[in-house]
């Protein structure tokens, strides 16, 4: 679900200008599945897809898969659309050190909006 991340298109790569100075691990957890994110001056270089017996992460986005699978729409619903009405729905729990997260905030909702599909990506 969220491996291609890794993968390099045109918003992922127009993206590394804002986070340039970002250097981090976080996790992406559906509840049965975890990803492993590494991030290195605003590139995503790996991701790994759990199970982790202790993995080493600075945050962690934690959601259910439908939770996931709405936000990943091509339109999600109001309330699916974004992390922070995730959050405040209480459908999406923040753990570990959120400096990194919040600093780059923008960055972050853009990356995973990334991944929803597109008329450009259908077409391909």
């Amino acid at each position: 679900m969220f491996k291609k991340l890794a993968e390099k298109n045109k918003v992922r790569n127009s993206l590394t200008i804002m986070a340039q100075y970002l250097n981090t691990c976080f996790m992406i957890s559906t509840v049965d599945d975890e990803y492993l994110v590494s991030i290195e001056k605003g590139n995503v270089t790996n991701v790994e897809e759990g199970p982790f017996v202790m993995p080493s992460y600075i945050f962690k986005l934690t959601a259910s898969k439908d939770e996931w699978l709405k936000f990943l729409q091509s339109t999600p619903q109001p309330g699916s659309h974004d992390i922070i009405a995730m959050l405040r729905r209480k459908v999406l729990k923040f753990e570990g050190d959120l400096h990194p997260l919040m600093s780059h905030l923008l960055y972050f909702k853009l990356l995973l909006a990334s991944l929803r599909p597109t008329e450009s990506n259908n077409e391909n």
